[in-house]
């Protein structure tokens, strides 16, 4: 027993060491991928202005990052913004300003950023390879402000999975010096996903995200993209995440790390993402297309109010909302505090137990579309319901003809006993005339026994 339970311990550790090298090797992988980009936005840039341009700047910075996480040291902050964001934002505003104060480029722009970026940190825009190098900054776990910091390694904003949809949907064109042009996300653009300072800002992320940023949307791309969303929004849900692991985690903790209100918001979206995606998928094909093979913003607006009303659920917002949802939290636990206290019985274990469940659910219901094992398990039930229900036809098409010559002799044994009764009826008045009422008692009880044996023998006979 003892060697079987050292083996075993044996074997998770080896499991344990080989998924740590995984994710060096990944993480070391993107980081390659990030360098070759930044070079290649270099190249031109040095050629067309002498003085540094902001992706030149920019690039700096991001250089300054990967030699951080190549070399595995950690980056501690403090909070130099004059302005408060959402907790998110603080920290990756704070980190730029960090990169920006060690960047070796030119002082006095350097400088001159940094001042405008602590008075108003939301003209802050990243290019995509420092954009890609801080989330890899959060999820290797290298910067440090607070207790908190730890849970941007799983925020959406910052997933492997996720970062490139938000960079892409995102990202505006920007004019710098020598009329170079860049690829730029910013602070502004990603708080507005936050506050939703318009009405329609999540709509138009989504519409440019399936669109691909193109003005109109055809059909195609739509049923591409969408797919494409799904899966990605449904390994978001199966895999390990920000608030499914704070779940686990209020479990065993604390009151202060329980939200029943986030909780319950998470489990509505997963809820809405996992039974309705396929339906939805068909009644929005079918309401955006109707009229034409392509449509512009205003006509996907109008429609997605239209269609989010008739399914009763916001299928297509679900990314922003987990992303504020996802803000919000973190929010909340930045200023509640997450410290030790004594555990206390909440209601995160119904939660847990809820998500698990969901967890299993494929969100193709059988579909044809996908093969795995649940899907596969549903349309055999299916197949097989089916076969019962053929072969019920099939037996009561023959049990039909029997079922119609019963019924005729129903009918016949009903008008026999009919007459039967009129006769009978018609004897007893005859009977009871004075001139014959002597010779009833003679005739009335034979008579009684013929009708019943009568009766008896025509039943027999049907």
């Amino acid at each position: 027993m003892k060697q079987q339970q050292h083996e075993k311990q044996q074997q998770v550790k080896q499991e344990e060491n080989s998924q740590k090298q995984n994710i060096q090797y990944l993480q070391k992988q993107q980081l390659l991928s990030i360098i070759q980009q930044c070079q290649q936005q270099q190249q031109p840039i040095q050629q067309t202005s002498k003085s540094p341009t902001l992706i030149e700047v920019q690039n700096q910075v991001t250089s300054y990052f990967q030699k951080i996480i190549l070399q595995k040291q950690t980056i501690n902050l403090n909070n130099v913004l004059e302005q408060q964001l959402p907790y998110f934002l603080q920290i990756m505003g704070n980190l730029i300003i960090y990169g920006l104060e060690n960047c070796p480029g030119e002082k006095e722009i350097v400088q001159e950023m940094i001042s405008q970026y602590k008075s108003n940190p939301l003209k802050i825009t990243m290019s995509c390879s420092l954009f890609q190098t801080i989330g890899l900054l959060f999820r290797s776990q290298l910067v440090y402000y607070d207790q908190c910091t730890k849970y941007l390694a799983n925020f959406l904003l910052f997933r492997d999975d996720f970062c490139d949809i938000f960079f892409n949907t995102l990202y505006c064109y920007q004019i710098s010096q020598g009329q170079t042009f860049s690829q730029q996300i910013g602070f502004t653009q990603i708080n507005q996903m936050i506050k939703k300072t318009q009405d329609d800002v999540w709509t138009a992320f989504i519409f440019k995200m399936l669109s691909q940023q193109q003005q109109k949307m055809t059909k195609d791309i739509f049923l591409l993209q969408f797919n494409q969303y799904t899966v990605s929004m449904n390994n978001f849900f199966t895999k390990s995440n920000l608030i499914m692991d704070l779940v686990a985690q209020s479990v065993k903790q604390t009151s202060k790390l329980h939200n029943d209100q986030i909780f319950q918001e998470y489990l509505l979206i997963m809820g809405s993402f996992k039974a309705t995606t396929q339906d939805f998928l068909k009644k929005a094909t079918q309401v955006f297309f109707e009229e034409s093979n392509d449509l512009d913003l205003l006509q996907f607006s109008s429609n997605i109010i239209k269609i989010h009303k008739q399914m009763n659920c916001q299928i297509l917002f679900i990314l922003p909302m987990l992303f504020l949802l996802e803000s919000q939290y973190l929010d909340h636990l930045v200023q509640n505090g997450i410290e030790e206290q004594q555990p206390v019985k909440n209601s995160s274990n119904y939660y847990l137990k809820m998500i698990e469940k969901l967890k299993n659910k494929c969100v193709y219901n059988g579909e044809e579309e996908c093969n795995c094992k649940k899907c596969q398990c549903i349309r055999r039930n299916r197949n097989s319901a089916k076969e019962s229900q053929k072969k019920k036809r099939e037996a009561l098409e023959k049990i039909g003809p029997l079922q119609d010559e019963y019924d005729k002799i129903q009918k016949k044994v009903q008008s026999l006993e009919k007459e039967n009764q009129v006769i009978t009826q018609l004897l007893l008045d005859v009977f009871r005339h004075p001139s014959l009422e002597k010779l009833a008692s003679q005739f009335i009880e034979p008579l009684t026994k013929i009708i019943a044996d009568q009766e008896s023998y025509n039943i027999d006979e049907c």
